[in-house]
């Protein structure tokens, strides 16, 4: 019998899943948490806040998701239909940042992740997972993944470290990571819950599994295809985001596909964030950067990093984590062509937590090389501002992190979920 069985999970894995609710309860008290309306009434649902491309914020209980809007109900039930192309993302209230997690996780191109679940066993083609959650068991092709971190790092810095290793690591081969420091290439083969099967230099290979922290897949046929039609990337309370589309909501239940194909079901209080993925939006980490150039202070230059801050992590301001955005230091100029259509430049600016007391920044926004922003000193103490710029007619954009008061020491810049408003 694999360790997580059509029937049933054996007592190690429900012990598992057990301690992992204890050691991490901020995981699981946010979303099942009832909340008080100002009625004094109680309500188990939810309550979002949804950001438009105009700017403008509308907060309510989801009570309807369709292929082309979402329909928010007022605490006096008032409900007002969003039409999907005018959102820019709904969420709930901001947590507090995550330390690394226990239990293993799936990676899965464009930033979806399967997090804090069990890994039970391959067949030749699909990878068999256990959530925790109520997403239940799950069965994923094997060409949708970009990798598993099987037996993650306790420190937090490590732990982000092999993140990136799997996700972003250029790879023309399958890679084992193991705990020993040591690593090997070739090609994956399948496990279970006691060895990872693995082909090197043509020669298959048993590793013992309690040895093997993460394996990496060639992304060159990493299969998961982006719909052609609008869908949501929906983030859940453990922290796992998949892209999904046929999405609807029943009786406090949401189903719906996810990319990689699969029928997913959640209930709406596990949901902490959903992004439309329209036409509509355009993230800039997901553009070209059409020239670019860097000068350091004191040290060696770094370039701008998608969707990670300078130094590999996830982009976290005043507690709050994002998972879009340009990570840059000082001196950093990054410069777009602006396409017919394009309206408006988006973002939530700000010095990275990570920087200390000693980061300070200072962020630009030249349009057609007009200076359209100018921030003062920024440090990680000050609030992130959000930015809101019309570029309608305009050619180019160009967004500059600036030296602030003391040269480029821990001057870690988010450009959080830069983006164009189409």
């Amino acid at each position: 019998m694999s360790l997580c069985s059509a029937a049933g999970i054996p007592i190690r894995c429900f012990m598992l899943v057990v301690g992992l609710m204890t050691a991490l309860p901020w995981m699981f008290t946010g979303p099942a948490r009832a909340e008080e309306t100002s009625s004094g009434q109680v309500s188990s649902e939810p309550v979002f806040t949804s950001l438009g491309v105009d700017g403008r914020t509308v907060t309510g209980r989801i009570v309807a998701i369709g292929p082309d809007e979402i329909t928010l109900a007022s605490e006096e039930n008032a409900r007002q239909d969003l039409p999907l192309r005018s959102l820019v993302n709904l969420s709930r209230e901001p947590r507090n940042a995550p330390q690394a997690m226990d239990g293993s996780h799936v990676l899965f191109p464009d930033g979806d992740r399967l997090m804090r679940v069990i890994v039970c066993a391959t067949g030749d083609t699909a990878l068999e997972v256990q959530s925790h959650s109520a997403l239940g068991k799950l069965t994923i092709p094997l060409d949708a993944i970009l990798g598993l971190v099987l037996a993650p790092p306790g420190e937090s810095d490590a732990f982000d470290r092999l993140w990136e290793q799997v996700r972003g690591e250029k790879r023309t081969t399958d890679v084992v990571w193991l705990a020993n420091g040591d690593r090997q290439t070739g090609g994956f083969l399948g496990l279970d819950d006691r060895v990872v099967n693995f082909q090197v230099e043509g020669k298959p290979v048993e590793i013992d599994r309690t040895g093997v922290t993460a394996v990496g897949f060639d992304p060159a046929v990493t299969n998961y295809p982006r719909p052609k039609v609008d869908f949501l990337d929906v983030t859940l309370a453990d922290g796992s985001r998949l892209g999904v589309v046929d999405v609807k909501l029943d009786k406090g239940q949401v189903t719906a596909t996810a990319r990689y194909g699969q029928t997913i079901r959640f209930p709406i209080n596990d949901l902490v964030r959903l992004d439309p993925r329209t036409p509509a939006v355009e993230y800039l980490s997901e553009r070209p950067i059409d020239a670019q150039s860097y000068e350091s202070y004191f040290g060696p230059t770094r370039e701008a990093r998608r969707d990670r801050t300078i130094d590999d992590h996830r982009f976290q301001l005043r507690g709050r984590v994002y998972d879009r955005g340009l990570g840059t230091q000082s001196r950093t100029l990054l410069a777009y062509r602006l396409k017919p259509g394009d309206r408006r430049f988006q973002a939530l600016v700000g010095v990275d937590d990570r920087s200390g007391p000693l980061g300070s920044v200072v962020f630009r926004v030249l349009v057609d090389k007009v200076p359209r922003l100018t921030t003062p000193p920024l440090t990680s103490r000050d609030l992130p501002r959000a930015v809101d710029i019309d570029i309608s007619q305009a050619k180019s954009l160009i967004l500059i992190t600036e030296f602030g008061d003391r040269g480029d020491v821990r001057d870690h810049a988010d450009w959080v979920d830069a983006r164009i408003i189409r």
